[in-house]
């Protein structure tokens, strides 16, 4: 079972306040518009999932359950991107879906 990501929510942290919108989603790749209240801009991102932690204080995560996770800042530029317009952010998504079908009929031939 996998957690998907929350179709609307507001950040924290970094982002504090920005409101982050799910436009669009493929099999490998989410588009989100995040508005700061000032300006709008697009996020494209590698769908990515991690196991869903059981116990946090001994550490222990689910090998049945997982969650996908909104990339961190430290991701942007290897497989996130902001883009400033839709139109490159769904351009982004359509070449990241690309890659990873490529990288996963190569695997298979293997």
């Amino acid at each position: 079972m996998i957690k998907e990501l929350e179709k609307q929510f507001t950040g924290t942290g970094e982002v504090k306040g920005f409101k982050f919108t799910q436009m669009l989603f493929t099999q490998h790749a989410y588009l989100y518009e995040v508005n700061s209240g000032e300006q709008i801009h697009f996020e494209v991102f590698k769908r990515l999932k991690s196991p869903v932690c059981i116990d946090f204080e001994k550490r222990i995560y689910s090998d049945t359950e997982f969650k996908e996770t909104y990339p961190k800042a430290n991701r942007f530029g290897v497989d996130a991107f902001t883009k400033t317009n839709v139109y490159d952010g769904i351009a982004k998504m359509h070449e990241i879906e690309r890659v990873e079908t490529l990288k996963k009929l190569e695997e298979e031939q293997k």
